[in-house]
């Protein structure tokens, strides 16, 4: 199903995220066109090269509303053969675009958010699936380092990145792919940086590295496996005592456990390696450990 967006798209919109919005790439426009041979690929600008985040967030969200009417006033045969891609922002955008038209009930063909810098308690996100003819692709990313570390941190939006993180319950008509691990080694760039692996890993948000492995699940590559833990808290990983002294465990399967803390009553997800995971309200972490059972 994932493979049938390239037979049938005839045009695939492109949107940008964050200081990457006035023109196209050719980097990526060229990997946009190996992903979707073929098709019509259109780089849609938007007013988001911000030096101010906050600002930036602030356009996108006004955007979304103009792509949205834009898709609405598509003959119908068009809108139902749009593919919408967008990274970082732009799967923000993308987000808005897909909820907006189910509100009226109208939907593209299909539409990818690549590494979407919108809280994962968003309205929206719940929304949108019923935007997409087929499966809405969400590829998220936990090892991120700017969703995980720098939009957590310093966004402002008091909850964690959908892209890094997903969200705590699934969404209807939306599919979570999580990037494998290797990702960065995976993709050539030609940009001095990417000839360092170790730039590649501190500069992992890159929207290639993304719309090449968005290439690879269309071309019919099952999803790489990896379990994406949906977080409540901001979460730094790292190795904790499992304890019972400390720690009631209330629900465990295949090694992954889910915890309640005996003094503060905070609940934690540990994994087999007993890596800390996610943390947060236990009635959160009790709907994340579901979450996680189901890819397991």
């Amino acid at each position: 199903m994932i493979a049938e967006a390239l037979l049938m798209a005839t045009t695939v919109w492109y949107i940008p995220g964050w200081m990457r919005t006035e023109k196209p790439r050719e980097d990526v426009m060229t990997a946009m066109t190996n992903a979707f041979p073929g098709a019509k690929i259109e780089f849609k600008a938007w007013d988001g090269d911000r030096l101010v985040w906050p600002h930036a967030v602030e356009s996108a969200d006004k955007e979304s509303w103009r792509f949205a009417f834009e898709v609405a006033m598509m003959p119908k045969e068009e809108c139902e053969n749009l593919v919408i891609v967008g990274h970082s922002l732009g799967g923000r955008i993308t987000a808005r675009i897909l909820a907006r038209l189910a509100e009226h009930g109208l939907k593209v063909r299909q539409a990818s958010l690549m590494a979407a810098a919108i809280p994962n308690e968003d309205p929206d996100l719940m929304k949108m699936g019923g935007g997409s003819k087929l499966p809405v692709l969400a590829v998220c990313n936990p090892d991120d380092v700017t969703l995980r570390y720098v939009y957590t941190l310093v966004g402002g939006e008091k909850a964690v990145a959908f892209g890094a993180n997903g969200t705590l319950k699934p969404i209807a008509n939306v599919k979570e792919c999580v990037t494998p691990k290797d990702i960065t080694e995976q993709v050539e760039i030609d940009a001095l940086w990417g000839k360092a692996q170790v730039l590649k890993d501190v500069a992992n948000h890159c929207e290639l590295f993304y719309i090449d492995y968005l290439r690879r699940l269309l071309g019919g590559e099952e999803a790489s496996g990896e379990v994406l833990v949906p977080q409540d808290l901001p979460t730094v990983e790292g190795k904790v005592m499992d304890a019972g002294f400390w720690w009631d465990t209330l629900a465990e399967t295949n090694g992954w456990k889910l915890q309640r803390n005996k003094v503060t009553g905070h609940g934690r997800i540990i994994d087999p390696r007993k890596v800390r995971k996610a943390w947060g309200a236990v009635e959160e972490m009790a709907k994340a450990f579901e979450k996680v059972k189901g890819q397991l």
